[in-house]
């Protein structure tokens, strides 16, 4: 059979016939549409998730920064027996220069004596009150400090509770949330109806806000910024509040 087939093979009028296939190649309208209909749908399936894998990652960013605040407040209150940034310490650390409008003045005195000289961390992502991009940390003119480089307008997020000391009351609120701009409310936003609260004794986490006021309560129900909460003892934190200056 293999010397018949050489034969053949081998016989110039022998003509093997060969089967060509040709291979579809790419896709039909059709299918196009099939593929594009189910990208969709898995995808409006996985977008709430990435949202709230993104509100997540953005509260624990903020309140890493309000914990890194807080080690350069305790820096600089070390230095002063006790005292975090107040009017009286500001006569020392830059002679009453450094402002006593807004947190930023605060929060510069900071810088002056030599606590920190990282402006991102008083800057959050998203506020309803600073500036959309972050400080660009230039605080120096010549290798030394400048009070006019520090913390300027739009640079800070966190508002600011002036005249206290490590000494006091630990639950006592130390730097929380700015408010919105123009207003005396926090942004219902920002996170979820929460609001990010550093007390002295350390402890920071978002709190949440009570719906129908937007006030933020203690265990016991009270508004956190009132006389009538435990931590003040009767005191009156309003006029102690420092907001930030917001960005333009």
């Amino acid at each position: 059979m293999w010397h018949t087939y050489k034969q053949q093979n081998n016989n110039p009028g022998f003509k093997m016939n060969i089967v060509t296939s040709s291979r579809r190649k790419g896709f039909t309208l059709v299918e196009l549409l099939v593929v594009i209909a189910i990208i969709v749908a898995l995808a409006s399936m996985a977008t709430p998730q990435i949202f709230k894998a993104l509100k997540r990652a953005a509260v624990a960013e903020a309140v890493n920064n309000a914990k890194q605040v807080k080690l350069a407040l305790d820096s600089f209150a070390t230095d002063f027996d006790g005292q975090y940034p107040s009017d009286d310490t500001a006569e020392y650390v830059a002679e009453g220069g450094t402002g006593t409008t807004y947190s930023n003045d605060y929060f510069r005195q900071m810088f002056l004596a030599g606590s920190t000289e990282l402006e991102t961390v008083f800057w959050v992502k998203n506020s309803a009150v600073a500036a959309s991009a972050a400080p660009d940390n230039e605080i120096k003119r010549g290798g030394r400090i400048q009070a006019d480089m520090v913390l300027e307008e739009g640079d800070v997020h966190w508002a600011y509770v002036t005249d206290q000391t490590n000494l006091d009351t630990g639950s006592r609120p130390l730097i929380l949330d700015g408010y919105k701009k123009d207003t005396s409310e926090w942004d219902p936003d920002t996170w979820d109806n929460k609001v990010i609260v550093l007390r002295i004794d350390g402890s920071c986490k978002p709190t949440r806000m009570r719906v129908s006021d937007g006030k933020v309560l203690d265990w016991k129900g009270k508004d956190i910024l009132s006389a009538q909460a435990d931590a003040w003892d009767g005191e009156s934190p309003t006029d102690l509040l420092k907001q930030p200056q917001p960005g333009s």
